[in-house]
């Protein structure tokens, strides 16, 4: 039983969970339930995905390599405040070893930065970077809308309205079709947020 909804990781709210569950958000064991499910499935999303799907902060450091150019381990940018300290000595500590904005081209879909008049100089571990990056739940409808799906299948086997994995079964001549673990429509959205970044 879930004590509360992960909040860096949920791709539902509460009410919109129970709303499509048609749960009532006045009881404390529908909540409890709502929650489990909505921690379920945005966990097996980023698992199936391998990224963490929702918009975070993030601090990182990178090895510098003497170019213009750097693309982040997270994508698509979610704002465009960026900050970024290029320090031999790995202190960043002193503001003039920022890059002000003005001196950097974001490209937001896939995460790249390229320095106008600078370079992400050699070192180990040089750069540090504290950015945002994942999908907001407000603009990602098609994967809202995966979440949800997935949210009624799990809660639909959890209630017992359908066996697990069962799509169609015919009596007679008994023939059985299972559904893989997803179904095909919510892991076709998630194979898009799996390829990778639009360069």
């Amino acid at each position: 039983m879930a004590t509360g909804t992960d909040t860096d990781n949920a791709l539902l709210a509460l009410t919109d969970a129970s709303a499509y569950l048609g749960l009532s958000t006045a009881s404390t064991s529908d909540n409890d339930d709502a929650r489990d499910l909505i921690n379920e499935v945005s966990w097996r999303f980023n698992a199936e995905t391998g990224r963490l799907l929702k918009s975070r902060s993030y601090t990182e450091y990178y090895d510098g390599d003497g170019s213009q150019e750097l693309y982040l381990k997270n994508w698509p940018l979610s704002s465009t405040t960026i900050t970024i300290t290029i320090d031999e000595n790995r202190a960043f500590t002193d503001t003039d070893d920022v890059v002000t904005s003005t001196d950097v081209m974001l490209t937001t879909e896939s995460g790249r930065i390229r320095l106008d008049d600078d370079n992400f100089e050699s070192g180990q571990k040089n750069v540090k970077i504290e950015y945002s990056a994942g999908y907001s739940t407000s603009d990602s409808f098609d994967l809202t809308h995966a979440a949800k799906e997935f949210l009624l299948v799990l809660y639909n086997r959890q209630t017992a309205k359908e066996p697990v994995n069962m799509r169609t079964e015919a009596y007679e001549g008994i023939s059985r079709t299972f559904e893989p673990e997803f179904p095909w429509s919510v892991m076709k959205i998630l194979n898009l947020y799996r390829e990778g970044r639009a360069y």
